[in-house]
């Protein structure tokens, strides 16, 4: 395969005091307004921990075929450290691909509907939050099959509930939010697709199903008032539903994932890792903590460190620490 694979990150400097106006700004006036997610204004929701950098190093390093790298940020923002100058990076300000009366946001979900509007993205590409990491050399075949297939791992919910309604009740919000795209999908292709869960890594996509998918009369409504939310409500849908899309109309193939098990429990996990071997091979790795994952990182080819609102100050030097060392060296999207 030769098609143009571009990656797309979400960037945003938590430290930037005109931001941090405008947020506040607008948490206020949509208190009691809208449904507001949990946890959408929580520091760990926007902190930036200095992963940026090192993800960009593993892209470097183990994904030197990707054609081009596009940074959405707002609030005139760009990393200090960012070569911007490199023929490879473009920077991609809010005002460019969301409508003017949706901004400002703080909403990653409202933003991420707008990807398309890149006017240059290629027609394949990945989607990586600022957390996430090539660890070792992946080719393109690792995303996208021989039948140019996006190849998109999952793993599968639990406790699902034949009553929709009622499961919805039953657990968190990110999960309401997979469940509605869910439903959605079902609605439009009366296939069932309730018990796939994303893997939380590196996802592949093809833009034309976004343009297709927005576009799409029981979604284009939908979509058009979620970009307009200031912040995550627990009544949107997920980029997830971009994947049930593609594999519905056979642009997917859906694969289940299996991350190593790294807990207290060692013999079982010993167990565990060894029958499932292949799988986790080929699985990414979502954490919040480098240091009790450290094993289970080694092996990913691709993993993630999450901040969450229990991140504790030891729990991101660890992680920064970790990063330091797995990345050590300055890359070409430097200054």
């Amino acid at each position: 395969m030769h098609e143009k694979i571009d990656i797309v990150y979400l960037w945003v400097d938590d430290n930037d005091d005109n931001w941090r106006t405008q947020k506040d700004k607008w948490l206020e006036i949509v208190k009691g307004e809208r449904p507001v997610y949990s946890d959408a204004a929580i520091a760990a929701r926007w902190r930036d921990n200095g992963e940026f950098r090192y993800s960009l190093r593993s892209v470097a390093k183990y994904a030197p075929w990707v054609n081009h790298i596009y940074i959405i940020t707002g609030f005139n923002q760009v990393p200090k450290w960012l070569n911007t100058n490199h023929p490879k990076i473009t920077i991609i300000p809010h005002e460019q691909i969301i409508p003017a009366d949706a901004l400002p946001t703080f909403n990653a979900t409202a933003i991420e509907m707008c990807i398309p509007n890149i006017s240059e993205l290629s027609e394949r590409f990945l989607l990586m939050n600022d957390d996430m990491f090539f660890n070792r050399p992946l080719t393109p075949d690792f995303f996208y099959d021989a039948q140019n297939r996006a190849r998109v791992l999952f793993s599968n919910h639990s406790g699902r509930s034949k009553n929709i309604g009622e499961w919805m009740t039953h657990v968190d919000e990110y999960t309401q939010t997979l469940i509605l795209s869910a439903q959605l999908i079902n609605k439009i292709f009366d296939h069932d697709v309730y018990k796939y869960r994303p893997s939380h890594g590196i996802d592949p996509y093809f833009k034309s199903t976004w343009t297709e998918c927005r576009n799409h009369p029981m979604l284009t409504g939908l979509i058009d008032r979620q970009i307009r939310n200031k912040f995550r409500t627990n009544n949107e849908i997920q980029r997830w539903i971009f994947n049930l899309y593609d594999l519905t109309t056979g642009r997917a193939k859906f694969i289940h994932s299996r991350a190593r098990k790294h807990s207290r429990h060692k013999i079982t996990d010993f167990i565990y890792n060894t029958i499932f071997t292949r799988a986790i091979k080929k699985s990414p790795v979502y954490c919040t903590d480098a240091q009790s994952a450290r094993s289970s990182l080694l092996h990913a080819p691709t993993f993630c460190i999450n901040d969450s609102r229990d991140t504790d100050d030891t729990t991101l030097q660890n992680n920064a620490k970790f990063l330091a060392e797995r990345f050590p060296d300055k890359c070409e999207f430097e200054k």
